[in-house]
């Protein structure tokens, strides 16, 4: 049995702060509905778009990421008729979430005062960007606004460049995580207080508490600078290098650790040189110990100081391109990139599994991500409505 065989999610989300956290429930064997807009669906299905044939399907980059193992109901949340179905999904689900702007919901008659009225043993979950309540509570908000109003951006990029946001839509993804944490401990509490609740969870909370490193420094008096790839120490030996090939970021985090880089490059005199014994000493010798360690370093590829370094006990990754990544011996050996057949054509899908393995348990989707309202007779089916019913939902433009 997997962790949430048996649980059932009405999924209200678009784009990634949502839908990836319905897809950490459904990897682990939750019956996750995904609720649609009729016709062009979650608008995340048109963001980081792949070729011409995944875009007929209505498939991006962002939208295989997270909802593999999902149905999709296509449903008018604004058609008047809209909530008789809304009420019949809720009635027996376990978990309602939505990343509505604040306040959307409840004006559409689906909030969580609204629902738990039908379902009082609901677990609803609001992700937005700054929370349902306070000064900015109604404002919109992506992945880089988070990391704008949360201190990300202010210690990203170098002086030339100014702030940067990361590459990554690291707030999204941290937000969601953090989501199905936040609602696999609710169906806990419900499970022996039972009762649901409502889970109003802010992105830009999120981003703060992942930046809490930063953020005490600033509190205490010490605002680091643009970090661009220093460490939070400014240890000049943890940073990143080139190479004969590629590039290596060295990442040691103590002086015995420092000491063991020198006889690795060549210079194992400099273990005991004062210039470079303490953090203090090689923040003062800066430039010293950088040309150092750039003049050993050039001998070799990034990849070889990877394995050299790792046998010497010191932390050490070759920076790889995004194609290398897929080909990593680790991942491949942990299975953390996996892929299933498209449902429409023969094409491999590629998907992640869960970041984490659970003994004697198998997680991964059951399905591949969804077509367009692909489920919708399924699910109303399942819900009691019968086939003319259907019909003159689909004729209103209510499914």
């Amino acid at each position: 049995m997997r962790t949430f065989e048996g649980v059932r999610v009405i999924d209200f989300t678009q784009a990634v702060a949502g839908p990836f956290a319905t897809y950490q429930l459904a990897l682990q064997g939750a019956d996750v509905v995904k609720v649609e807009q009729p016709g062009a669906g979650d608008q995340g299905r048109q963001m980081y778009r792949l070729d011409a044939d995944f875009q007929k399907l209505g498939y991006s980059a962002i939208f295989l990421c997270g909802n593999a193992g999902k149905r999709s109901l296509t449903l008018d949340l604004k058609h008047p008729d809209a909530r008789a179905v809304v009420h019949r999904l809720v009635r027996d689900a376990d978990v309602v979430i939505e990343n509505f702007k604040a306040g959307t919901m409840d004006r559409m008659g689906f909030g969580w005062n609204d629902l738990k009225q039908l379902n009082p043993k609901l677990v609803y979950c609001s992700i937005s960007g700054f929370g349902q309540t306070g000064p900015r509570a109604a404002a919109a908000a992506y992945d880089p606004t988070i990391q704008a109003a949360s201190g990300v951006m202010a210690v990203n990029g170098v002086p030339e460049t100014g702030p940067m946001r990361v590459g990554a839509i690291i707030c999204d993804m941290s937000s969601s995580i953090t989501a199905a944490f936040a609602i696999a401990g609710a169906l806990f509490k419900r499970e022996r207080a039972g009762v649901g609740g409502h889970l109003d969870l802010s992105m830009q909370d999120v981003a703060a508490a992942f930046m809490s490193p930063n953020l005490l420094q600033a509190a205490y008096g010490f605002e680091p600078d643009l970090m661009g790839n220093k460490s939070l120490s400014g240890n000049p030996m943890a940073t990143a290098f080139p190479t004969k090939a590629g590039v290596l970021l060295l990442i040691p985090a103590t002086d015995a650790q420092c000491a063991k880089i020198w006889p690795v490059v060549g210079r194992p005199e400099f273990s005991d040189d004062p210039r470079f014994t303490t953090l203090d000493a090689r923040l003062a010798n800066h430039a010293d110990c950088t040309a150092a360690l750039m003049a050993g370093l050039a001998s070799e590829t990034a990849a070889d100081w990877e394995l050299r370094f790792a046998e010497a006990g010191v932390p050490a990754a070759a920076v790889l391109t995004l194609p290398e990544v897929l080909e990593d011996r680790q991942l491949a050996h942990r299975g953390t990139i996996q892929t299933m057949k498209s449902p429409a054509d023969d094409r491999d899908l590629i998907h992640t599994r869960t970041p984490f393995k659970i003994s004697g348990e198998e997680t991964g989707p059951d399905c591949p991500p969804p077509l367009v309202g692909a489920d919708t007779d399924a699910v109303l089916g399942e819900l009691g409505y019968g086939a003319d019913e259907i019909v003159a939902l689909r004729e209103a433009s209510v499914v």
